[in-house]
């Protein structure tokens, strides 16, 4: 059995999730909070350079951790995460890209298409 948060946030996120995984389309939601359920030791953190060895044009990155500045990017990145730092969102943001919250990416694409979880 996977250990609960006590971040309270985390636990909203994660109920939110779990009725999102119930619609057409909502295995990526299963995944996601399945991600988030980790310890907090072993939870995802990720720097805005190496999201871009992962994208592919027209996707969003769902990221269940924080972002973080370190690294250049070139491209124009669409990436929904818990937390971005400062300069992470500063950086996404200047190349023309989108920095949302997990729950701004379930109102806005409730099936999920063309998203790519990062963990």
């Amino acid at each position: 059995m996977k250990s609960k948060t006590t971040d309270e946030m985390r636990q909203q996120l994660i109920i939110k999730l779990k009725r999102q995984s119930r619609n057409p389309g909502g295995r990526i939601w299963r995944d996601l909070y399945e991600d988030l359920q980790t310890p907090r030791r072993s939870r995802t953190t990720i720097n805005v350079g190496d999201l871009q060895q992962h994208h592919t044009r027209g996707q969003i990155l769902v990221v269940p951790g924080k972002v973080l500045g370190d690294g250049v990017i070139e491209t124009k990145l669409n990436v929904a995460a818990v937390d971005f730092s400062v300069q992470a969102r500063a950086k996404i943001e200047d190349k023309g890209g989108k920095c949302l919250t997990i729950e701004e990416l379930m109102e806005q694409n409730p099936t999920g298409k063309n998203t790519q979880i990062i963990s």
